[in-house]
């Protein structure tokens, strides 16, 4: 058999050891052979099927695992509790990255630039810093509530700006433009509700051909959700929360708000972040070092210039016991369990990626590239983000015999996130213990935003007296 029959051959057994994994399902099947199944730099697979892969998985958490000590978990114990994407499973940069030395990726799903400055060096530096992102299979956010809005005057040969709006599309064709081995790079943009430009950034989508290549999202003040219930007028400024803005115009609260459903029911965006309650809830964001600027691609997590988190989800449908029968219940105790094992994992992953990043900045081409990765090292090694969430909410329910809106389904989803919320921060505090909190962690600073207060005082004490191993988890 020569090599080109034997590649044949692999690929043949690829497919059908995959397909056999996946009980006949082709779609699964094909993610996992084009998105995920290792490779070498010739691409020649070198994983058959998805229990190849979490195998490499949790030979690298375990590595991770050992260099702590502690109450580390096993290898066998990290497979069993990621093998058959049954519970714990980690997201696709993670699956894809992890071990994988043939690429130097980051494990990142998600990355927030820092706001463009309002000149154009600046504007073309962020894209500059996406493009760079883009290519090691990041999703990144930006916002542009920075730059002057349309009409403004500027010192070139233009003599007025075509607004802060208009630099989206900019930013979009960068994304379509970077291809990630046959994915396409992932984007949001947003712009703060009391800028001057917002009508515009609302609506431009309208026009198909514009901004193809992000979700774009307002973001929203208390105040101005406040001025439409009241159905008052509102001031749009900028600088944006300016106390001597420059250029101000008033508009009615309800016209701009009604423009965003319309908008919304028409073309499906913009999204709204409903930003004061988001950096309320976020401890975080009272920390100096860490102020929320925008979210990432999906929306799920806000985070500050140069922060990124890797996600690991956790899968509610398989803690049904007895689906679909009138004996179904929920496994709240195992499922607390899995919750504390998936915040381990998920505080390895920042030490993996810490080492990726390493990796990447050893082999970037230029100092700009290698200054933006040792931002996102330092934001990884000081702050600890984790993106811990869930999936299969729907079927769990259904599994439940339980309508998805109902109020017996309403009271079991609140369990089921007070438990997911309740065990990740405990089992934060525990690794605060084993393996110390993260570098900034000041109590005196996060003892009064909202979400920490909301926590059982037990978990309150436990963060006061040890603090936490990271700043927060995401739940998705």
């Amino acid at each position: 058999m020569n090599e080109q029959e034997k590649e044949m051959s692999k690929v043949e057994t690829v497919n059908r050891e995959t397909r056999e994994y996946f009980n006949g399902d082709d779609l699964a099947t094909n993610v996992f052979i084009t998105k995920y199944a290792l490779r070498d730099k010739e691409g020649d697979f070198k994983e058959t099927n998805p229990n190849d892969m979490h195998v490499r998985i949790a030979n690298e958490f375990a590595r991770v695992e050992e260099k702590f000590g502690g109450k580390s978990m096993s290898k066998d114990e990290i497979f069993e509790s990621i093998k058959g994407f049954d519970k714990i499973v980690p997201q696709g940069s993670p699956m894809y990255g992890i071990g994988n030395n043939f690429v130097n990726v980051s494990l990142s799903n998600c990355v927030v630039v820092d706001s463009p400055q309002d000149n154009i060096s600046s504007i073309m530096d962020s894209g500059k810093d996406l493009a760079n992102l883009f290519k090691r299979r990041c999703g990144v956010g930006l916002d542009i509530s920075e730059l002057r809005p349309e009409g403004a005057a500027v010192s070139n040969s233009a003599g007025t700006t075509t607004g802060a709006w208009s630099f989206a599309d900019f930013y979009s064709y960068v994304c379509r433009m970077v291809g990630q081995n046959g994915r396409r790079g992932a984007l949001m943009i947003t712009m703060d509700v009391r800028h001057p430009d917002i009508e515009k950034f609302i609506t431009m989508k309208h026009d198909l051909t514009k901004v193809t290549g992000a979700n774009v999202s307002v973001k929203i003040s208390d105040d101005f959700m406040t001025a439409v219930e009241k159905d008052e007028n509102f001031t749009l400024s900028y600088p944006v929360g300016s106390k001597e803005p420059k250029i101000s115009k008033e508009v009615k609260a309800s016209d701009v708000w009604s423009k965003i459903v319309e908008s919304a029911t028409q073309t499906a965006e913009p999204g709204i972040l409903m930003w004061d309650n988001i950096t309320k809830n976020l401890p975080a964001h009272d920390y100096p070092a860490y102020k929320t600027i925008c979210t990432n691609p999906c929306a799920e997590i806000p985070l500050s210039a140069y922060d990124s988190c890797r996600l690991i989800s956790v899968n509610l449908k398989n803690f049904v016991s007895d689906p679909f029968t009138p004996e179904s219940s929920f496994d709240f105790e195992g499922f607390g369990n899995t919750v504390r094992q998936a915040m381990r994992l998920s505080d390895d992953l920042v030490e993996l990626e810490i080492e990726k990043i390493t990796s990447i900045m050893d082999s970037c081409d230029t100092a700009d590239e290698k200054a933006l990765w040792l931002k996102l090292r330092d934001a990884a090694a000081n702050g600890r983000r984790t993106g811990l969430g869930t999936h299969g909410l729907a079927d769990a329910l259904a599994c439940l015999r339980l309508r998805y809106d109902s109020d017996d389904a309403i009271k079991v989803i609140d369990k089921i996130y007070s438990t997911l919320k309740v065990e990740a921060y405990r089992e934060s505090c525990n690794l605060a213990v084993e393996r110390g909190a993260f570098p900034h962690f000041d109590w005196e600073i996060e003892k009064d935003n909202a979400f920490i207060k909301s926590l059982p005082e037990e978990i309150r004490e436990m963060i006061k007296k040890n603090g936490r191993r990271k700043k927060e988890f995401s739940v998705r």
